[in-house]
Order: C-alpha cells, then structure tokens, then sequence
C-alpha cells in the first residue's frame, strides 16, 4: 500500500486531465492552445528575461508576472516556438508531484493501514480529481507547481510530528510555494512556527528564512530596476477604481467577505472550520497521537483564513487550488486518528464538496477554453502581428505581446504601471489616448466593457472580432477594433480585409457602420 496509494492518486489525475484536454481539442478543431492568454504573458515574460529585460517590451521594465519564479523556468528554447510546449511539461510534472504528495500524505495519516485501507483507496483516486488539480494543471500556470510545493509543506510537517526530524520535503516545499507565489509566505512562516515548537529556534528560523528568501530576493530584484516592490499583475487584479482609497483593513476584511460569497470560497472557509473543529476535539481527548497531529490543524485552518483575506477565488479556479489541497489534506490528517466514521466523513466531504464546487467549470468552461482563446486573443495576436504590424494596445496582453517584436501597451496594466495607475485612479474619459500617442501605438484591441473611459476621443471604431458560439473563460465575447486616429483608419482597413478571410470557423469580423 506504500506505492499504491500515490499511484492511484496520479493515475485518477492523469486521466481526468486527459479526458479534459481531449474534451477542449476537439471541440476546438484539434488546435492546441492554452486555455488561459495569462500563460503567454509568463512566455513573453522569458523572451525579455533571455534578452537581458524584464517585461513584455523590450527596453522597458515591467512586473507583468506574480510569480517569482515561473518567467525562468520558461527561460529554454525562448525566441522559438519550442519554448510554447514548457507549460505544459512543467504543469504535468507539477500535477503528478501534487498527487504523489496527496498519496504520500494519506499513507503518512494512517490510511493505508488495514482499517482504513478502502478510504484510503478511494481518497488516492478521487480525491486530486475533487481537489482540481487536473484543472489547475489544464490553465498552463504556475499553480500546479505552487500546489505541489504547497502539499509537500503538509507533508513535511506530518513527517516532523510523526518522527521528530527535519526533512527535505519540509525545507523544499517552504522554499518553492514562496518561489512560485507570494502566497505561499503564509504557509511557510505559519510551518516555522510549528517547526518552533516541534524543534526549537534555530530549525526555525531557517526554515523561516528558506520561506522569506525568494520573496526578498523578487522584491529586491523589482526596486532594483525601478519597479514597484509588489508587482503590477498583482495591483492590477486586487484593487478596482471603486476601492483603491480604502483602508487595508476594511478592504482585508471585504476580500474575505466577497470570497466566501462564492462557492469555492465558502468551501475552502467551511473546511476550514471543520478541520479547526477536529482538531479541538481531539485535543479535548489528550491522546499523545492527536496532540502531534493538532499543530497542522491549527497551520491550515490559518492558512486558509489567510488566503480567504488576501488571496483571489475563481479565474478559471486556479488561485484557491493550492490552499483547497492544503485544506483538505489537513481535514484528513486530523480525522485520520479518530473512530473510522469520522475518516469516511472527512474522504466523502472532500470528494463531494469539490466535485460540486467544479463539476460547472469541468462540464461547461474546460471543454471550450481552448476553443475560445483560438478564436480570441489568438486571431487577435495573427492580425497585429501578421497583418497590421504595427505597435498595439490591448488588455489581454499574452498572445499578442509573445513572440511581437513591436511596443504592445497593456492598458489594463499588468505591464504598465502608468496604465495602471490612471485606470485605478478615477480617469476621465479619455485618458488612454495620451499614452497611444506617446508610444505611437495606431491599434487599439480592447474589451468595451472593461476600458469604456479609455477610448480616446479621435479613436476611429473598426469593428468587433465577434465569436459564432459564446463559451469559455473569457473577458468578453467581442473584442473592439480602433484606430487611434482617423489617419491609420486607411492602413489598418486594408489590414483587416487582407486577415478576416483567414479568420477560421467560429469567428468573425463585423465591421463598424461606414468604415468598411
């Protein structure tokens, strides 16, 4: 049973991610795509890195990436279109480590013992399948990794309580949840405390240390090239027009409202609360068994909690995977040593609860994610870069700015921190005009509904890249056309009749009344 549960656990992850991404190919054409356009922002991330920059242009800094370490891991083969097939490579290895962590961690509870061995078994397969690893490794992002680095913490602490002695695992995974995300320095520094208590100061703070260093090394790395210490992907998507002047508490405290609004994070908030309410009933037992294992219950439940008030839910459900898996591993660690209905309870609540929460997502968004980025940004980015050939402005930034040798603007401003600031600060109707006539950027490609305030008023509507069947994980289903002034309206015409007969199946272009 030592080898088989983690077995089991990447068997049932492999092929639900198989299922999935032959699911979302063929309904796409058998065209592959990553079904998120943020994946092409960490490629073009690495093309700069390769060159010398940090951004999406070349010669200008920029933090379009949260992720400290995810840019260079995608640094090989960068400049070809071999470089395109390392998320995916990187998410398979991140899924299967993540579920051998799963595995490795019902052994280390006790699952794989005679009484509960059926648990066990049914946790190993079912559980990473509930737990969503599949579709977080599907986006193409850092997450996967985050989520296996995130499990090993788990694990480790597990195997420090159960054995007294440091291990890799422990070290490793405080290290690399950081070095993926930021998140991850909650749970790493909430691990050194448990360390504190287990082995005393010195094991500690090392491991308080391994978890700080890629944060302080990230941090340090943006001021010294005149960014922002947070990066502007992370200000971009935390903060709105509406709430930027609010007080940090009030606006801590509203996050972890709004996500607990939602279902995954009224999951993650109720699990949660049942491993903190395990825990103290086991400690009320004074069993020496549950006293080792109640440091971990009280770790994740202020994990979570934290993440529930600083992190995000939702977009494409990939943010809350690692602290779902960090939740749940915890919910059957605490369980594992009490009468055998309890265990049962916390396997089925898992495998229910998550199934529930993503069987939409599963069912209604993987299938056609593919699909939608193809038609979308991935048109969008063969008509600026084939066709147009000019400098651009867009707010989905991935396609477009990869592989583009000219100035893509991010009005959204994930890779500018100028864009960003006029967007989140009360900007007058208008104000990205300014800016395109600064970079010289003829183009503009945008959603309406997210920058109606940014269209300039000389802006000359082209038409709208429209799709046939509305589905996937989109900002929009159309996509605005502009040229940024009536004297590129001519030049770009002749570009849009030159690429919309090569627009495939399922989209096409619909010119604005009197400029066709």
């Amino acid at each position: 049973m030592t080898r088989t549960l983690p077995l089991f656990s990447i068997l049932g992850v492999f092929v639900a991610f198989g299922l999935s991404i032959a699911a979302a190919m063929s309904n796409a054409g058998w065209v592959f795509e990553y079904p998120l356009d943020d994946v092409y922002i960490h490629l073009a991330m690495a093309e700069q890195l390769a060159a010398g920059g940090y951004g999406v242009n070349a010669g200008e800094f920029a933090s379009a990436a949260s992720s400290p370490l995810y840019p260079v891991l995608l640094l090989p083969f960068a400049g070809t279109d071999l470089q395109a097939w390392l998320p995916l490579l990187w998410n398979l290895f991140g899924m299967g480590l993540a579920a051998w962590f799963w595995g490795r961690i019902l052994i280390l509870a006790g699952y794989a013992e005679d009484g509960l061995k059926p648990i066990g078994l049914i946790a190993a397969f079912l559980g990473p399948i509930a737990l969503n690893m599949f579709g977080v490794a599907f986006t193409g992002m850092e997450h996967s990794l985050h989520t296996a680095a995130s499990l090993a913490v788990i694990y480790g602490l597990l195997k420090l309580v159960k054995t007294d002695a440091m291990n890799i695992a422990l070290l490793a995974g405080v290290f690399f949840a950081s070095a993926m995300r930021l998140e991850g320095l909650a749970l790493g520094l909430l691990a050194a405390v448990v360390v504190l208590r287990q082995k005393g100061l010195i094991p500690s703070l090392v491991t308080a240390v391994l978890s700080l260093l890629p944060v302080l090394i990230f941090v340090g790395a943006l001021t010294s090239i005149g960014l922002d210490p947070l990066p502007e992907s992370v200000q971009a998507k935390l903060v709105g027009e509406e709430d930027v002047n609010m007080p940090l508490m009030e606006r801590v405290m509203g996050t972890h409202i709004l996500n607990r609004q939602v279902p995954a994070g009224l999951m993650l908030h109720l699990t949660s609360i049942a491993v903190l309410l395990v825990t103290v009933i086991q400690l009320s037992q004074k069993k020496s068994a549950y006293l080792a294992t109640a440091s971990i219950g009280v770790t994740v439940f202020f994990a979570c909690q934290a993440h529930l008030m600083f992190g995000q839910i939702g977009w494409m459900d990939r943010y809350e995977g690692y602290i779902w898996a960090v939740t749940a591993a915890g919910l059957m660690i605490v369980a594992s040593g009490a009468q055998k209905w309890l265990p049962a309870l916390a396997a089925i609540g898992v495998i229910a609860a998550g199934t529930v929460v993503y069987v939409n997502t599963w069912t209604h968004g993987f299938p056609w994610n593919i699909r939608a980025i193809y038609l979308q940004p991935h048109q969008s980015a063969r008509f600026a870069q084939d066709y147009a050939q000019v400098n651009v402005a867009v707010n989905d930034l991935g396609l477009v700015a990869w592989q583009n040798e000219n100035y893509v603007l991010d009005l959204w401003g994930l890779a500018s921190a100028e864009a960003r600031h006029i967007r989140q600060n009360a900007p007058v109707q208008g104000w990205a005009e300014p800016l395109t006539q600064r970079h010289d950027v003829p183009l503009a490609m945008i959603y309406d509904s997210w920058l109606t305030k940014a269209i300039g008023e000389d802006w000359v509507k082209l038409g709208e890249l429209r799709l046939v069947i509305s589905a996937g994980f989109l900002g929009d289903d159309h996509v605005s056309y502009y040229a940024t002034s009536p004297e590129h309206v001519a030049p770009l015409l002749a570009a849009l009749q030159d690429w919309v007969p090569t627009l495939p199946d399922g989209a096409y272009f619909e010119y604005d009344p009197g400029v066709e």
